[in-house]
């Protein structure tokens, strides 16, 4: 059994599991942060890095759920593939 696959294909698990159900809640919370960011820069804050201002204009976050849900059920075939290559090994 390799337990490098194994872990991974666990924590591959772990996180695309959330992002498959519920993909609303990290969109929600990154777009809560960027207008947050945003309203701070407005307001005369401190750019943290160069050009954060035109950045955070350039890629907004995404307005749907689909591309969330779709790398969360990549990453959890991903996950299921590495385990069961993890547990059938032979060599």
């Amino acid at each position: 059994m390799d337990f490098f696959g194994f872990a991974i294909g666990i924590l591959s698990l772990v996180s695309g599991i959330p992002m498959a159900l519920w993909p609303h809640r990290k969109r929600k919370a990154a777009e809560a942060a960027w207008s947050e960011r945003l309203a701070q820069l407005d307001a005369g804050a401190e750019e943290t890095f160069f050009e954060e201002r035109r950045s955070l204009l350039a890629y907004p976050p995404y307005k749907s759920d689909r591309k969330m849900r779709a790398a969360g059920i990549f990453l959890v075939l991903c996950g299921i593939a590495m385990i069961t290559l993890s547990i059938t090994e032979t060599g």
